[in-house]
């Protein structure tokens, strides 16, 4: 597969012209504009979107996706599709996910499946999905095994990302998005992390430029590792820091008690016990990302009691990162220097978590 062509634009107060631009300039030009959007979303910028849609001298269908990683399922990937189908969906449509990470998650999912392959692009209007989720091309909804075990690699055309979008996002949403750029200073090394850790907090919690700024960083780094590495052959693993650590504790614990971020943040926590154990990062290095962690708001502890280690071991080996039943983890050295460690056993990997939250 040839290196994504995403186009990316991030900023302030952008989304209508952007969006605007973006559909123009597709070519062929699509039939229609197939709006999967969320409720939440649906009420901050749907009047921006159907004006840029009709701007740029399109029709729109408009479908409501469901809310809730609990309902990121086949049969409501299912249920798009069929409602997108009833509605004249064509294979010259171009689909459009508008919400957080669930809706691009599972509406990308669906744009790679219909008619086999559709143009697709994604307002993402989640702190979380602006600075992991729209980017990259992952594709995925969930089994009762685990998370994001069906999907697909489908690179969408573009990604408009307005933060003046997260005016009225929720304070948890706000801080399960924190994890991911947390995540990806740890990855992209001491320019990023200095950024991060200087922002005032203050700020950090505000939809302005600073904001902006970081994650307009978070966006050129996961792109850059994208365009090396598409499919996740390789580098592109260590965009899994904390993921597999986390996906364990998030499918444990359900989405009402551990969302995605918080979970991520955990999985980091996990990530540094174990690299510590090895000897390969420092306790200084430890004790800056624990402190950063604290600072953005994210959670110390699991919610509740810990699952068994029997248990943890199953979700580990079900990951959809796992092969011959064993597990790939990226381990921490210090801001930028991270390193996979291949062919890991899910015990070994359960007992790192049991004895980080003992």
């Amino acid at each position: 597969m040839a290196p994504p062509t995403t186009k990316l634009d991030f900023g302030r107060a952008i989304l209508r012209d952007s969006l605007t631009k973006r559909l123009r300039s597709l070519r062929p030009r699509p039939s229609q504009v197939l709006v999967v959007i969320d409720r939440r979303a649906a009420e901050s910028v749907g009047a921006q979107v159907e004006r840029a849609v009709r701007n740029a001298g399109l029709e729109a269908v408009w479908v409501t996706a469901p809310h809730g990683e609990a309902r990121k399922t086949m049969a409501s990937a299912e249920s798009i599709a069929a409602r997108l189908i009833r509605r004249g969906a064509d294979r010259s449509s171009v689909l459009l996910a508008v919400g957080g990470g669930v809706t691009s998650d599972m509406a990308g999912f669906v744009a790679s499946m219909l008619f086999r392959g559709i143009r697709w692009g994604v307002i993402p209007t989640t702190l979380l999905s602006m600075a992991d989720a729209s980017i990259g091309g992952k594709t995925a909804v969930n089994l009762p095994e685990g998370k994001n075990l069906v999907g697909s690699f489908h690179f969408p055309e573009f990604v408009v990302a307005d933060v003046r979008t997260l005016r009225t996002l929720p304070q948890r949403e706000w801080f399960c998005g924190m994890g991911e750029i947390v995540k990806t200073a740890m990855l992209s090394g001491p320019v990023l992390m200095q950024q991060l850790e200087k922002t005032p907090r203050a700020k950090l919690l505000r939809s302005g430029d600073a904001l902006a700024e970081l994650v307009r960083s978070c966006a050129r780094y996961k792109t850059k590792v994208v365009a090396r590495d598409p499919l996740e052959g390789d580098t592109r693993k260590l965009l899994n820091l904390g993921h597999t650590f986390g996906h364990a504790l998030e499918t444990s614990a359900g989405p009402r008690r551990l969302a995605h971020g918080e979970a991520v943040a955990l999985g980091i926590r996990c990530a540094l016990r174990d690299s510590l154990e090895r000897g390969l990062c420092s306790d200084l290095y430890a004790e800056r990302i624990l402190k950063l962690i604290k600072r953005v708001g994210l959670p110390e502890s699991y919610p509740g009691k810990l699952p068994a280690a029997g248990e943890l071991r199953k979700l580990l080996r079900r990951d959809k990162k796992s092969a011959s039943g064993k597990l790939d983890l990226i381990l921490p050295i210090r801001a930028g220097h991270n390193v996979i460690v291949p062919g890991v056993e899910p015990r070994s990997a359960a007992a790192v978590i049991c004895r980080t939250f003992a």
